[in-house]
C-alpha cells in the first residue's frame, strides 16, 4: 500500500473507532443503587443498563442491591446509597423520619400491588371481606406491599391487627412463592414476578387486580397513581445536581425504551444481555413476556404527577399508613423530569 493510501486507511480506522465509541461518555461517576426486586420498578433500569444509557451519561452503575423496601429505605436514609427505586410510601415515611428524600422521576404510573389468594380457597374467598380470620401476607412493615394490604383490608372493613393474621414475609420472591404454594399464607399483597407466576401456575387467583382499570379505580381511587419513583436525598441534590440529572436522563431513556419496545423483543434482549440476565435466572421466556405485557401499560413518560401524588397521599393518610401528609413540593423535585397534572 502506498504511503498516502496507508495514511488514509489509518485515519479511517481511527475515525471508525471514535464513532464506534461515541455513544459512551468518559466515566465521571460510579455508584450503586438500592431497591426491591420488582419488574414494574426495575424494568426501565434494566433497559437503561442493557442499552448503555448510563454509560452514555458518564455513569457506571457498579451494582444494583435488592432487599425488602423497609431495609433498603433504612440504607438510603443512613447514606449507604444515594439513589434508589422505591414505592410511594417510602418517601413520606423517610421525610417524616428525618431524612429529606425527593422523588426525581416517576417509573410506573399505576399501582402495582394485587391481592392474590391461594387456589384451594376459591369457593370460600370471593371478596376481601372473606379473608376474616385468615392469614394475609405482605413484605415488611413500611413497604409498598404493606401499604396496599392495609388499604385492601381496611377498605373492606377489616382491621389488620384484629381481624386477620397479618404476616410479614420479606421481599424475596422465592420465599413469597413458597408461602403461597405451601399454604403458609392464604392471601398475599403481591407484585411481579410473584403475581404472574402464581396465576400462570394455577396456585392462586386474584381478587384485586392492579392491571384492571376497574379494580384500580375501586381500590386505589384513581385510574393512575404515582406508584414507583427514582429517589434521592436533598443533600445529594445540593452536593451534585449534575449527577442527579445524569441518572434521571439515563433512567428516563430506559423508560422510553420499555414503552417503545415489544414485550417479546424486550424479554429476549434483557434475558440474554450480560448486564441484566442474572435478574431473570430461573424464569422462562413465555412467562417473562406475559409479565411484561401485563405491566407495560403503567409505564409513562417519567413526569411526576400531582394528581397521582394526591391520590396516593390521600390513601396513605386515610388508612393510617403515615401519621400525617406531606406536600407535593416536599415530595418531589421536578426540575429534571417535569411535573404533570
Amino acid at each position: 500500500m502506498h504511503g498516502r493510501g496507508l495514511a488514509v486507511w489509518l485515519l479511517a480506522g481511527v475515525l471508525s473507532g471514535l464513532l464506534a465509541n461515541s455513544g459512551a461518555a468518559q466515566v465521571r461517576y460510579r455508584l450503586q443503587m438500592a431497591g426491591v426486586l420488582s419488574y414494574e420498578q426495575n424494568l426501565p433500569v434494566f433497559a437503561a443498563l442493557a442499552q448503555g444509557f448510563y454509560d452514555q451519561e458518564g455513569v457506571e452503575v457498579t451494582r444494583l442491591v435488592f432487599g425488602s423496601g423497609g431495609a433498603m429505605r433504612t440504607a438510603v436514609m443512613a447514606k449507604e446509597f444515594d439513589f434508589g427505586y422505591f414505592a410511594f410510601v417510602h418517601v413520606p415515611l423517610a421525610r417524616l423520619g428525618g431524612s429529606p428524600w425527593k422523588a426525581v422521576l416517576a417509573l410506573h404510573d399505576r399501582e402495582i400491588f394485587s391481592l392474590v389468594v391461594r387456589n384451594e380457597l376459591k369457593g370460600q374467598v370471593k371478596r376481601v371481606e372473606d379473608l376474616r380470620g385468615r392469614t394475609v401476607g405482605f413484605s415488611l412493615p413500611g413497604a409498598g406491599s404493606w401499604m396496599a394490604a392495609n388499604v385492601f383490608l381496611r377498605k373492606a372493613g377489616l382491621d389488620p391487627e384484629r381481624d386477620v393474621r397479618f404476616l410479614p414475609l420479606g421481599g424475596d420472591p422465592g420465599v413469597i412463592y413458597s408461602a403461597i404454594r405451601t399454604g403458609r399464607v392464604d392471601a398475599f399483597s403481591s407484585w411481579e414476578p410473584t403475581t404472574t407466576r402464581v396465576l400462570l401456575e394455577g396456585l392462586a387467583y386474584a381478587i384485586v387486580r392492579a392491571w384492571s382499570d376497574r379494580d384500580h379505580r375501586e381500590w386505589y381511587g384513581s385510574d393512575r397513581s404515582l406508584s414507583l419513583m427514582l429517589v434521592t436525598r436533598e443533600d445529594v441534590i445540593q452536593r451534585d445536581p449534575d449527577l442527579v440529572g445524569r441518572v434521571v436522563r439515563a433512567t428516563r431513556k430506559g423508560l422510553e425504551y420499555v414503552r417503545s419496545t415489544s414485550p417479546e423483543r424486550l424479554a429476549t434482549e434483557l434475558m440474554d444481555h450480560p448486564r441484566t440476565r442474572e435478574y431473570f435466572t430461573g424464569l422462562q421466556r413465555p412467562f417473562v413476556v406475559e409479565m411484561f405485557r401485563k405491566i407495560r401499560g403503567g409505564f409513562g413518560t417519567g413526569c411526576l404527577s400531582r394528581r397521582g401524588f394526591e391520590a396516593q397521599m390521600r390513601l396513605a393518610v386515610q388508612y393510617q399508613v403515615v401519621r400525617q401528609p406531606i406536600t407535593f413540593e416536599e415530595f418531589a423535585d421536578t426540575r429534571w423530569a417535569g411535573a404533570c397534572p
